[in-house]
């Protein structure tokens, strides 16, 4: 079987003033289809950092990182990856109506219109979002809505990996908890991968099969996950 992503001795260097940070550092990773691969630590850690990498938005000083087995040597096809961003409303477009943010990822493969808005709207109800408008503007959304406009879409189009950077941030107990089974079903019914990055370790371990965590830029000893989620509840 091969590995949906595999970085290698990945690394990657700024230069603030006269200091070198080392924001990532000699890293190590295999991810499975159907795995989630959470990862904790604190702000500044590099946490952030190795999603870009991985996701192809930054690129590596030293090391590699393989898709599929293959080597990454561009930005992945669309479709292929989707990010869920820490700062969820920054990353929906203003001008945009909810359905058409969420339906994005479907423009490739789904030339129906209605059929788009139709799978929208069904993916905005799973994210508890059903009572909003669906040509409502994010910019009317407190940020724990737009957050789960940001999941739906990842997850809309079931892409082969979804890299999330503190995917329940913002959200109430009750609707963290209904998240979490939205992305422990897509990784066990759908085969889709997740690195999930969150301070929220008690999160990390219900949600996630192995746990790693990253320190000044290395990533520590992995353990396992905890108890898997259930789907009336965590």
């Amino acid at each position: 079987m091969n590995l949906v992503v595999e970085a290698r001795g990945l690394s990657r260097t700024y230069r603030k003033g006269r200091l070198t940070v080392h924001a990532v550092s000699d890293v190590d990773l295999a991810l499975a289809p159907g795995e989630i691969l959470g990862v904790e630590g604190r702000s500044g850690s590099g946490k952030s950092t190795l999603l870009r990498l991985l996701m192809g938005v930054e690129r590596p000083d030293a090391g590699e990182i393989l898709r599929d087995g293959r080597p990454a040597e561009r930005r992945p096809p669309p479709g292929w990856a989707m990010p869920v961003f820490q700062d969820a409303r920054g990353s929906l477009d203003p001008r945009w109506p909810l359905w058409r943010t969420v339906a994005e990822p479907l423009i490739p493969t789904t030339g129906d219109k209605a059929a788009r808005r139709a799978a929208a709207e069904d993916w905005l109800t799973r994210v508890g979002l059903a009572h909003l408008d669906p040509h409502a503007r994010p910019t009317v959304l407190s940020s724990g809505q737009c957050q789960r406009v940001a999941i739906a879409r990842a997850l809309i189009a079931g892409p082969r990996v979804v890299f999330a950077d503190e995917p329940t941030a913002g959200l109430d107990t009750t609707t963290a908890a209904g998240i979490t089974r939205l992305l422990r079903t897509a990784a066990d019914e759908h085969g889709t991968a997740l690195v999930v990055v969150s301070h929220d370790a008690d999160r990390l371990a219900v949600l996630a099969d192995r746990v790693a965590r990253m320190e000044s830029g290395r990533l520590m000893g992995e353990g396992a996950g905890g108890q898997r989620v259930r789907r009336d509840g965590l």
